[in-house]
């Protein structure tokens, strides 16, 4: 069993590696997640899948700072579902490509 595991991560919570919470996965793709932030006033942000250290079966892990998400990745507009596997898609139309390889890593300690 290697570490890299394909899971469902859509809607758990991405900590920036200074540990703010930038909101939860919206969807995925192979080589992207899709953060979403805020309930009024959203924000999505497009990080590409090499920026993140791992999933610790809480908190998705980046390794990138919340200034640095916000300046390279925030984009306005929300993930088509025809390129992205979204959260209103359900387990049928479950899609391989769409599902990212990220790394099981040990419980971080919260601050």
């Amino acid at each position: 069993m290697g570490s890299m595991t394909k899971t469902d991560l859509r809607q758990e919570s991405v900590h920036t590696s200074d540990d703010v919470d930038i909101g939860d996965i919206d969807a995925t793709n192979k080589n992207t997640i899709v953060v979403k932030r805020g309930i009024i006033h959203v924000h999505y942000y497009y990080i590409p899948t090499d920026m993140v250290e791992g999933w610790d079966e809480q908190v998705v892990w980046l390794t990138i700072t919340e200034k640095e998400v916000k300046e390279k990745y925030e984009r306005n507009y929300e993930p088509d579902s025809s390129n992205y596997y979204t959260n209103n898609q359900g387990y049928d139309d479950f899609d391989s490509e769409k599902i990212p390889f990220i790394a099981s890593i040990p419980k971080k300690g919260r601050k």
